[in-house]
């Protein structure tokens, strides 16, 4: 019998602990517009962040509402790495702007180097959006230098804003993503560490940013109920904030949990196959959100090949992300220059099964599966 072992399983709080608040909020029939759970669930993990925080529907909302709020103008430029989830370029072009790819260093997140040539020849980028791949932060003092010295070449501003989808939970040096930027947007759907099922957070230092956030997210309308600022719905229900605010109460645990099992992940892989891994630097506390590995070798040409045969032995598998967002059919009129390592380690990414629960059992059968692949596939 072949052992199944999924890709994900998410983090929800048991059922006695939803029962009866839940009950509270069907019984009191606010489901949605702002309540006093969506309300409990931004005044905690703003404390819990150290900024305040804003609600929304998803990240991609935030993404969207937050270049919106900033005034980003119709056609503008804004720069963000290619090898992300292609929403990060979705949200980019429904504010109206052109995205600019940019590459990544070889942990998968925003190059500097390349930021700064970017800048250079495109002087008129509006905004810089860098992406903490799998949970890993970004090199943020590096990209606010970078981009600082960019505006001041042009006078003006130029926001950095941060696809935190996986990252929170993440930190630097004991300082916490969300507090990066001038906005960091996190996701809370069923694949990341904190989960509300489906939802997103915009943390800032900016209060009238945020401000201006709290009325887009409900279609710009002020107090009077006239609409003075773009907007849709935005808005975080009753049920997703229950399940995003207990959660968060456990969210330490959470986190602990998934470092231990990374940790036990890297030596498997490490001792046991030829399979590179990714960076994880000792003063970076770490999400997870993707435990990705790199195929190296003869094996480097057949990835996909790989990916098939793990599948045969029951063990689920992504190439996130593959293809990067420029080579793809939508996104490719925006693809200006070759990204040489976007497009050469986005063909040799393997996301492996990884979850807060997944057991050694688990770990172990799926390092067996690679080292297997070592043997059979090559």
């Amino acid at each position: 019998m072949i052992r199944r072992v999924p890709l994900i399983k998410p983090d929800l709080p048991p059922f006695d602990q939803l029962e009866g608040p839940l009950r509270t909020i069907l019984d009191s029939g606010r489901v949605t517009n702002f309540g006093p759970v969506a309300e409990s669930f931004e005044k905690e993990a703003g404390a819990l962040l150290g900024t305040e925080v804003v609600a929304v529907s998803s990240d991609t909302t935030g993404l969207l509402l937050t270049l919106q709020a900033l005034g980003i103008p119709p056609g503008a430029r804004v720069a963000l790495p290619s090898f992300t989830f292609v929403a990060t370029a979705q949200a980019v072009l429904y504010a109206g702007a052109v995205p600019v790819f940019v590459d990544v260093e070889d942990d998968l997140t925003l190059s500097p180097a390349d930021l700064e040539a970017v800048l250079h020849r495109h002087p008129d980028v509006a905004a810089v959006i860098g992406v903490h791949t799998y949970g890993l932060p970004c090199r943020v003092d590096a990209i606010r230098e970078v981009t600082a010295a960019a505006a001041a070449r042009a006078s003006r501003p130029i926001p950095v804003l941060y696809d935190a989808a996986h990252a929170f939970g993440s930190s630097v040096d004991g300082r916490r993503v969300g507090g990066f930027g001038t906005a960091e947007i996190f996701s809370l759907s069923a694949t990341k560490l904190l989960v509300s099922v489906e939802g997103g957070l915009v943390a800032s230092a900016d209060r009238d940013l945020l401000a201006r956030l709290r009325r887009m997210r409900n279609y710009g309308l002020d107090p009077h109920y006239e609409a003075r600022w773009p907007g849709l719905n935005g808005k975080m229900s009753e049920l997703h904030a229950l399940v995003g605010l207990l959660n968060l109460r456990r969210l330490d645990d959470l986190l602990a949990a998934r470092q231990s099992r990374a940790r036990y992940y890297l030596a498997r892989v490490r001792e046991r196959t030829g399979f590179a891994t990714l960076p994880w630097p000792p003063e970076i506390t770490h999400t997870f959100k993707d435990f990705t590995v790199l195929v190296t070798g003869p094996l480097a040409a057949r990835r996909d090949a790989v990916l098939a045969f793990l599948d045969a032995r029951g063990i689920e598998t992504r190439a996130y992300f593959y293809p990067p967002v420029h080579e793809q059919q939508f996104f490719r009129r925006f693809a200006d220059r070759p990204l040489p390592r976007t497009e050469a380690l986005s063909r040799r990414v393997i996301t492996l099964p990884f979850f807060t629960s997944i057991s050694e059992a688990e770990m172990d059968h799926v390092v067996d599966g690679l080292r297997e692949a070592e043997r059979r596939v090559a």
